[in-house]
Parts: structure tokens; sequence; C-alpha cells
């Protein structure tokens, strides 16, 4: 039996590509459409996750825009749309001018994902 290799080229377009996020109150990330989600705050936000399986990882890189706004990960209806478990492992949302925070999401079900948030050292 011949070995196959899984390359880039190869993998669904939800685990190659980025989508750009407008600012809003609500933002709902779907899984299966991409991997990276990138915006600059412009308001507080509650961020929702559509499509979830069991293994899916997001990643949400949100630029901070000199205000105090806040994100939010709703637990009545945050993933696929039901009751939904955050756990944030590490880190904080550094919501300062300019600054890039990247936010780490693992589901380890289809109702419950670890996090994890970093800013650029300087």
């Amino acid at each position: 039996m011949a070995l196959t290799k899984v390359t880039h080229d190869v993998l669904e377009g939800r685990y190659t590509s980025a989508q750009a996020v407008t600012s809003a109150a609500t933002v709902t990330l779907d899984t299966s459409s991409h991997n990276v989600f990138t915006w600059t705050l412009g308001h507080n936000v509650e961020i929702k996750f559509t499509n979830v399986k069991i293994g899916t990882t997001a990643t949400v890189v949100v630029t901070g825009a000199s205000s105090a706004y806040t994100v939010t990960l709703p637990t009545s209806d945050g993933i696929n749309g039901a009751s939904s478990t955050f756990n944030r492992v590490s880190g904080t949302l550094d919501n300062s001018n300019n600054t890039k925070n990247l936010i780490e999401f693992k589901f380890i079900s289809t109702s419950e994902c670890w996090y994890q948030i970093s800013q650029i050292a300087s």
C-alpha cells in the first residue's frame, strides 16, 4: 500500500482560509468556512461559533481600538446555537490602541472549548 501525503493543497478550505470580519455587537464565526478570523474592535462584541465539530480549532485575531470594548463568549448559545462552555486557559484581552490579541479556540465537543489569549511580546 502506498503512503499518501497530506499537503496544504489538499486540505479543505476551512483549514486554509481567513476571513476579515466587520465589527458588530454580535459576531458569528462559521468554522466550516474559515479557520482564521480578524477584525478591529469597534463595539462591545459577543462572539458565537457555528458548524463546530469535535476537534475544530479557530484562531481569532482582534486588534484593540483604544477604547474599553469588551469581548464576551455567551454560555446560552455560543457554540452551535446551544448551551456552551468556554474554558479560559490563560491570558486576558488587551484592547489598547493597535494591540493585536491572538485568541486560540480548541473545541473538545460541539458545546465546549478551551481557549487562550496572547499578545505579541515586546
